[in-house]
């Protein structure tokens, strides 16, 4: 209550592994328990630039994800600050495409063109065309830097779901990006979510990709092996979710805990 009453008492998200069967939580060695070899959808996704002069050229970038559920609350899209990107045109398309130059052959194939390098700072703040409208996100759908973004699969941008990654929320709060969650402590998504409202939201993965496609945003999909979290007490999937914490503002005390951190040092021992 002391707390409380000097204001020092707020309350925020955390994402942590959750089993929305059980409706709990899982600490790291719990987690450590479930581990399943599964199959998910590998797709890359076009978010067409909607600023400046990659807009005129009719440039998008090329998002990689293994949660395509995720799409329905993107955010925003990061990347790599030290990383150098390049507009590239794959093999027998005129489509201009956004990725990391290390990434190219990898995420465009064989015979890429490429007509222009960047840096990663110079797409900050770019906007494009988020892939899906089914939620209101208010002051979003911009790119931002992260350090955590890397080369080593995938395209060099990465896309952010706030509620669905501890890496993602961190980047929200930096930009002050809104969190928005659609989908219920049960994992459902919301019922009056379009195109996916009621479906558990793995489930809701074969739709989310089938719309891609039909819309023209799918570059490419695939199968993907990987092992994946599940609960170790009934083996359902667990989703990384974001749940209201409580934190105490102990940089607002700071100054005063390395004040009596020195007292006691000086007095504690007598």
């Amino acid at each position: 209550k002391c707390i409380y009453d000097k204001g020092l008492l707020v309350q925020d998200h955390r994402v942590t592994p959750y089993c929305p069967r059980c409706g709990t939580g899982l600490s790291d060695h719990e987690v450590a328990q479930g581990y399943l070899d599964v199959t998910d959808p590998s797709v890359y996704v076009r978010f067409p630039v909607t600023s400046g002069p990659l807009a005129d050229r009719k440039v998008a970038l090329l998002v990689w994800t293994t949660t395509p559920w995720t799409l329905v609350s993107n955010t925003a899209v990061a990347v790599n600050p030290d990383v150098t990107y390049v507009v590239a045109k794959p093999a027998g398309s005129d489509e201009l495409l956004i990725v990391a130059e290390p990434l190219v052959e990898q995420a465009l194939g064989e015979g890429a063109e490429i007509l222009d390098r960047m840096p990663g700072t110079a797409l900050e703040h770019v906007t494009y065309s988020r892939p899906f409208d089914l939620v209101d996100i208010p002051d979003a759908h911009f790119v931002g830097l992260a350090d955590y973004v890397t080369v080593e699969d995938g395209t060099g941008l990465v896309h952010q779901a706030p509620a669905f990654g501890a890496d993602d929320l961190a980047v929200a709060r930096r930009y002050g990006l809104p969190v928005v969650n659609p989908i219920e402590p049960d994992g459902h998504f919301s019922p009056d979510v379009p195109l996916v409202g009621g479906m558990f939201f793995k489930a809701a993965d074969p739709t989310i990709v089938a719309d891609l496609r039909e819309r023209g945003l799918l570059h490419r999909a695939e199968d993907y092996a990987h092992s994946y979290p599940h609960c170790w007490r009934c083996d359902t999937a667990l989703i990384y979710y974001a749940l209201p914490s409580w934190y105490i503002r102990t940089t607002a005390v700071k100054d005063a805990l390395l004040r009596l951190k020195g007292v006691w040092r000086t007095y504690g021992s007598g």
